[in-house]
């Protein structure tokens, strides 16, 4: 073989092993790659890479929320809970009323209200429901009954314990783990802390509701410090009582409990009673009689300690607002500005008788009556008086079981004055009629002094800035308010649940209270 030919088969031979070198690169390098991609395509189900995750943008801002002190966030609704008061009629149970309220352990204690649980002048309660948070933007589930282990009628604040299912079968507590808050301080708040606040406030919607605000002062009381509750900024609707106040951490630091005027006529939580406008009928037409407010102001978790611990300890002790024990008694002096005794009757009261009301002089009494549920009628003197002790005899003609009746002082004009009343069922109050709508100064409160029957002495003070209310000599009530400071004086009776309704003033005295 030449030398030429040689060197054609080294050439050729170069070429063969290149060859086979790429085959072999293409062979094992698009196997690897191909299993490269497969074993890719097989987890992309599970989770992107890490690549994938750090190149890829949001798509909005994450919704600013409180958050925890290792960095958790966190919105602890599933811990809020909707409370149903049920009152028994006729072998069946109907809703009173609903408030909020915390869980605030794992086995099932419940801080909210002691209003939302105790009952009132109009409704008893016969069971307490417990609806379970389970998502935010769904309506809360009743899942439990509960019972009142402790309660502050001053504090206005209560524990429960969940007890029961629905069915009333006993539920084991120490198996419920439900999620709970964690207890704060709010004696470590300052003026300008985010408050974030939690509950079902019946308007707006039926889902849970959350505001924001921030702390905007501390009020004081003698007996309970100086952060006897805790102002926000937030306006907070009144169905909210009893709910959730957490601080940036999520920590409960308060119960939302003070009601106070809205503003701009913004009252919530409100019923149509009476016929305001005075056309006969109670209706749409009529105004809005409050039954609750905005809550402006907390209590401080650390004031509903001493109920949860004792609440813990599976203690049970309800604590009601002591009525007064004091006599009332006039000035030995006091000069009797005006007396009546209905025989004859002063010209200065009037009489009429309507579909509705009646008043009418008979058998030396002034009588009057009703004969709607819901409504209230009056009488007044016509005359002016600035400081009084007001005072008179009643017995009741035709009961109803619910009815209300008393004096009214500072008397401007059919929607403004003040009524200070009694009731058939052993409840007192105090009111200002504030253009037409009623505000509660002291909110219905019952008490052993006010009999179930017979004659009744009603005694109301207008001195000041202070009014006063006492039945058969026990003072039941005081408190303030400077709206009117003179006015005219007279008589009051109101309907609830019950019509017909017809009572007797026996007499009517006024003594000069400025003495």
């Amino acid at each position: 073989m030449n030398l030429q030919d040689k060197r054609q088969w080294i050439v050729i031979g170069v070429i063969v092993i290149v060859l086979a070198c790429l085959a072999a690169v293409i062979i094992f390098g698009g196997g690897a790659a191909f299993l490269a991609l497969k074993n890719q395509s097989d987890s992309a189900n599970i989770s992107q890479s890490d690549d994938d995750q750090n190149d890829s943008e949001p798509t909005e801002e994450p919704t600013e929320t409180p958050v925890l002190d290792s960095g958790v966030i966190l919105i602890p609704f599933e811990s809020v809970v909707q409370i149903f008061a049920y009152y028994l009629e006729d072998g069946e149970y109907y809703v009173g009323w609903t408030g909020s309220g915390t869980i605030i352990s794992a086995d099932g204690m419940i801080l909210t209200n002691a209003h939302v649980v105790l009952p009132d002048k109009n409704f008893p309660v016969d069971a307490l429901s417990i609806a379970l948070t389970i998502e935010e933007d769904q309506l809360p589930v009743e899942t439990y009954l509960a019972e009142v282990m402790q309660a502050d009628e001053e504090l206005d604040l209560a524990v429960l314990q969940i007890e029961y299912d629905m069915d009333w079968n006993p539920v084991n507590k120490s198996e419920l783990n439900l999620p709970f808050v964690p207890q704060g301080d709010a004696n470590e708040l300052t003026l300008g802390d985010s408050i974030t606040i939690l509950g079902y406030p019946g308007i707006g919607g039926a889902t849970i509701t959350l505001t924001s605000g921030e702390v905007s002062g501390f009020t004081q009381d003698g007996d309970y410090g100086d952060r006897a509750f805790i102002k926000t900024s937030a306006t907070i609707a009144g169905g909210n009582s009893g709910g959730l106040a957490v601080d940036s951490s999520g920590r409960i630091i308060g119960i939302p409990t003070q009601l106070g005027y809205g503003g701009d006529d913004q009252y919530v939580d409100c019923r149509v009673l009476a016929d305001t406008n005075k056309d006969g009928y109670i209706n749409d037409l009529d105004s809005c009689i409050p039954t609750g407010g905005f809550i402006n102001a907390l209590r401080p978790i650390n004031l509903a300690m001493p109920l949860i611990e004792a609440a813990a300890k599976g203690e049970v002790n309800i604590i009601r607002i002591a009525t007064y024990e004091e006599t009332v008694e006039l000035p030995e002096d006091s000069e009797i500005l005006f007396e009546d005794y209905f025989d004859p009757p002063n010209p200065g009261w009037y009489e009429w008788e309507s579909d509705i009301s009646q008043g009418e002089f008979e058998n030396g009494n002034m009588n009057l009556s009703l004969f709607e549920e819901n409504y209230f009628s009056y009488n007044n003197l016509d005359l002016v008086f600035t400081d009084v002790i007001l005072s008179t005899y009643v017995h009741i003609i035709t009961p109803a079981g619910d009815a209300s009746f008393g004096l009214i002082c500072r008397y401007q004009d059919e929607n403004n004055f003040y009524s200070l009343e009694i009731s058939e069922d052993g409840y007192f109050s105090i009111w200002l009629y504030l253009d037409g709508e009623f505000e509660a100064l002291y909110d219905w409160e019952q008490t052993d002094y006010i009999p179930s029957s017979g004659s009744y002495e009603i005694k109301a003070s207008c001195i000041g800035n202070e009014l006063g209310l006492a039945v058969d000599g026990h003072v039941l009530a005081y408190v303030n308010d400077n709206t009117f400071s003179s006015g005219d004086v007279g008589m009051i009776i109101e309907t609830f649940e019950l019509p017909v309704f017809k009572i007797a003033f026996e007499d009517y005295f006024i003594f000069d209270g400025s003495e």
